[in-house]
């Protein structure tokens, strides 16, 4: 490694552990406050099927369609072959749409949607082969046109793309969309579904207390008829929902995974909410107390087993500091020893750790502080290889995880790189990806995972914020 590059990463390990510290003294974090089709037809600006759009790459659904089912995101049946980001470019920053194949042509239009008129032309260089997707791949830039207003990219030999828009407050609409779809979760009943609610509301709760200023404005746009929108009056629900699954025996479902994924979050809840509501304080102690006792009656084995009963013990002392699930919790971190960004039990689990109040392992906070900056900057040396899409991975799976640890460690030392690559994450989100498909923003093939919606709104509300301070 080039000596400019080991000191860039000294210093923000080093940022990271002194604000660490401020957190560990202070608990910085607070308290709260279907696929769209292309519109026109090949070589033409009018309004019909866009065959050439539908048919070469029709059909990739890759390696991890399975996954994509299982958080309710519904797979494309066919790709395009101009890639925009549906979801909405922001005035000011990048914009770029990427062509697939080599028979698109030299230029592309920028065309405005109300009159088909021509408002930009640029170059389309010389693409290459995407290494992940096989695919060649060329990426235009109209970076420089900032008029606000609906457009679609258009080549006489492709077709135009889908449409999209270009506004100052691109990201902010994006984000206040991104809250009230919080209101449409897809609350799962099995085991799954109570991992699924818990993580979402950790990663929801976590984005609100980092940046609580956000959430308050973004309520200000809630009409009359949206108050139950808010974010906390969402959290509220989910965690009643959370608590009426619970059985007699403390359990949830009788599965050892979601009983200690529930006992965690009723802990932060009730330290989150308990405060101001005395009665759904002592519903959500009680749910907690009753699914950790089971936990302790249980067998606790697999390495899946040890890291969802650390997440339990680090909700539990984070919430009232007992010297018993400290013992547990430093237990698992110390043996554990490495990789505490790589399982969502342990990384949920080290959030709750190192945010408790007073008596945390101030060494042991800062070697895992250590471990996960060092995950993040190996993440950034791969996609730092992806000149196309800037993400470095093909599947939203990983992309998701990614973001989770960014908006994180960027929360705390704040990054321009680390910005940029959130940034070009929600734009592959938004429609810049291999299949052609928005996932976020109206009218798209919507996630339903409600962990993938917490962690959404905890990176979109960190690099919006980030993006303001880093260009003061």
């Amino acid at each position: 490694m080039r000596f400019r590059d080991q000191c860039q990463k000294f210093h923000k390990y080093a940022m990271c552990c002194v604000i660490l510290a401020v957190i560990l003294a202070a608990n910085a974090c607070g308290s709260p406050g279907k696929t769209q089709q292309p519109d026109t037809q090949q070589g033409s600006k009018t309004d019909t099927a866009d065959t050439a759009q539908q048919s070469g790459l029709a059909n990739h659904q890759g390696n991890f369609g399975t996954v994509l089912t299982s958080y309710g995101v519904a797979l494309p049946v066919s790709r395009p072959s101009i890639y925009v980001d549906v979801a909405g470019y922001a005035s000011g920053r990048e914009k770029k749409v990427i062509f697939a194949g080599e028979d698109h042509g030299q230029t592309f239009e920028v065309v405005r949607c109300a009159d088909d008129e021509v408002v930009y032309t640029g170059i389309i260089p010389r693409g290459g082969t995407d290494p992940l997707s096989g695919l060649t791949l060329s990426v235009g830039d109209f970076t420089i046109f900032d008029e606000p207003g609906t457009y679609y990219i258009h080549t006489d030999i492709v077709g135009r793309s889908y449409s999209f828009g270009i506004a100052e407050d691109t990201y902010e609409n994006l984000f206040l969309g991104m809250l009230k779809s919080m209101s449409n979760a897809d609350l799962q009943e099995s085991p799954q579904g109570v991992c699924d609610v818990s993580f979402g509301m950790h990663a929801a709760m976590y984005a609100m207390q980092c940046n609580g200023a956000l959430f308050e404005a973004a309520y200000q746009h809630l009409d009359q008829g949206e108050q139950d929108k808010q974010l906390v009056t969402q959290l509220l629900y989910m965690g009643k929902w959370l608590s009426s699954r619970q059985k007699g025996d403390g359990s949830m479902y009788g599965d050892y995974e979601a009983t200690a994924a529930f006992c965690g979050i009723m802990a932060m809840s009730r330290d989150m909410f308990g405060r101001y509501e005395a009665n759904v304080g002592r519903e959500y102690q009680q749910a907690a107390d009753a699914a950790w006792g089971w936990l302790e009656q249980q067998p606790c084995e697999t390495d899946r087993e040890k890291a969802a009963r650390f997440y339990a013990a680090a909700q539990l002392y984070k919430a009232d500091g007992n010297a018993g699930y400290r013992a547990a919790a430093e237990k698992f971190l110390r043996e554990k020893a490495e990789d505490y960004a790589s399982e969502c039990f342990v990384f949920y689990g080290v959030l709750a750790y190192i945010s408790a109040e007073s008596g945390t392992d101030r060494d042991l906070c800062t070697y895992i502080m250590r471990d996960v900056v060092d995950r993040v900057e190996a993440l950034c040396e791969e996609i730092r290889q992806d000149e196309v899409f800037g993400t470095g991975t093909r599947t939203i799976e990983e992309n998701m995880s990614n973001m989770l640890h960014l908006s994180f460690v960027n929360y705390l030392t704040p990054s321009k790189e680390y910005t940029v690559i959130i940034e070009n994450t929600i734009q592959y989100m938004g429609g810049l990806n291999v299949d052609g498909t928005c996932y976020i923003g109206t009218g798209s093939a919507q996630v339903q995972s409600v962990e993938w919606k917490g962690i959404l709104l905890l990176a979109m509300s960190d690099m919006i914020g980030n993006i303001n301070k880093l260009e003061k």
